[in-house]
Protein backbone atom coordinates (compact mmCIF):
# COMPACT_ATOMS: atom_id res chain seq x y z
CA UNK A 1 0.00 0.00 0.00
CA UNK A 2 1.01 3.59 -0.68
CA UNK A 3 2.67 5.34 2.27
CA UNK A 4 0.55 8.44 1.91
CA UNK A 5 -2.54 6.15 2.15
CA UNK A 6 -0.90 4.40 4.71
CA UNK A 7 -0.66 7.47 6.65
CA UNK A 8 -4.23 9.00 6.22
CA UNK A 9 -6.05 6.22 7.73
CA UNK A 10 -3.90 5.93 10.50
CA UNK A 11 -3.86 9.97 11.31
CA UNK A 12 -8.20 9.58 10.68
CA UNK A 13 -7.79 6.17 12.73
CA UNK A 14 -5.68 8.37 15.75
CA UNK A 15 -8.43 11.20 15.33
CA UNK A 16 -11.27 8.81 15.35
CA UNK A 17 -10.57 7.50 19.29
CA UNK A 18 -9.50 10.65 20.39
CA UNK A 19 -13.19 12.18 19.20
CA UNK A 20 -14.80 8.81 20.55
CA UNK A 21 -12.50 9.37 23.94
CA UNK A 22 -13.85 13.13 24.06
CA UNK A 23 -17.65 11.91 23.49
CA UNK A 24 -17.33 9.55 26.37
CA UNK A 25 -15.86 11.99 28.52
CA UNK A 26 -18.60 14.42 27.43
CA UNK A 27 -21.46 12.15 28.08
CA UNK A 28 -20.19 11.34 31.71
CA UNK A 29 -20.32 15.51 32.13
CA UNK A 30 -23.66 15.86 30.67
CA UNK A 31 -25.30 12.87 32.74
CA UNK A 32 -24.08 14.41 35.87
CA UNK A 33 -25.80 17.91 34.97
CA UNK A 34 -28.66 15.75 34.00
CA UNK A 35 -28.80 14.49 37.08
CA UNK A 36 -28.82 17.90 38.75
CA UNK A 37 -32.76 18.29 37.32
CA UNK A 38 -33.78 20.60 34.42
CA UNK A 39 -32.46 24.33 34.79
CA UNK A 40 -30.13 26.55 34.25
CA UNK A 41 -26.10 26.71 35.49
CA UNK A 42 -23.36 28.66 35.27
CA UNK A 43 -19.72 28.23 35.00
CA UNK A 44 -16.84 30.47 35.09
CA UNK A 45 -16.51 30.66 30.94
CA UNK A 46 -19.93 28.74 30.01
CA UNK A 47 -23.58 28.43 30.81
CA UNK A 48 -25.20 25.06 30.02
CA UNK A 49 -29.19 25.20 30.46
CA UNK A 50 -30.56 21.74 30.77
CA UNK A 51 -33.80 20.49 29.16
CA UNK A 52 -36.73 18.38 28.98
CA UNK A 53 -39.13 17.86 25.88
CA UNK A 54 -41.03 15.36 24.38
CA UNK A 55 -39.87 14.05 20.93
CA UNK A 56 -42.45 12.50 18.30
CA UNK A 57 -41.58 10.04 15.74
CA UNK A 58 -43.23 7.68 13.16
CA UNK A 59 -42.25 4.20 14.23
CA UNK A 60 -41.17 2.52 11.05
CA UNK A 61 -41.92 -1.17 11.94
CA UNK A 62 -45.77 0.09 12.65
CA UNK A 63 -45.71 1.84 9.46
CA UNK A 64 -44.11 -1.24 7.99
CA UNK A 65 -47.19 -3.58 9.63
CA UNK A 66 -49.94 -1.45 9.58
CA UNK A 67 -49.11 -0.12 5.90
CA UNK A 68 -49.24 -2.04 2.11
CA UNK A 69 -46.09 -1.88 -0.01
CA UNK A 70 -46.98 1.05 -2.26
CA UNK A 71 -47.96 3.19 1.12
CA UNK A 72 -44.59 2.28 2.42
CA UNK A 73 -42.83 3.12 -1.08
CA UNK A 74 -44.45 6.32 -0.91
CA UNK A 75 -43.24 7.30 3.07
CA UNK A 76 -40.20 5.85 2.46
CA UNK A 77 -36.97 8.46 0.82
CA UNK A 78 -33.87 6.32 -0.08
CA UNK A 79 -30.69 8.14 -0.12
CA UNK A 80 -27.23 7.29 -1.13
CA UNK A 81 -24.70 7.25 1.75
CA UNK A 82 -20.93 7.08 1.57
CA UNK A 83 -19.59 5.70 4.92
CA UNK A 84 -16.15 5.48 6.38
CA UNK A 85 -16.10 3.03 8.87
CA UNK A 86 -12.63 2.89 11.18
CA UNK A 87 -11.34 0.03 13.30
CA UNK A 88 -8.46 -0.63 14.64
CA UNK A 89 -5.82 -3.66 13.80
CA UNK A 90 -5.25 -6.03 15.92
CA UNK A 91 -0.84 -6.58 15.18
CA UNK A 92 0.14 -10.32 15.27
CA UNK A 93 4.17 -10.24 16.13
Amino acid sequence: MNDDLVKTIDTLGMIDKQIKDLEASARKLKDALIARGVGKYDGNLFQVNVQQFDRAAISPTLVRELGDDDFVSSVTEVKTVNAVVVKPLTLHV
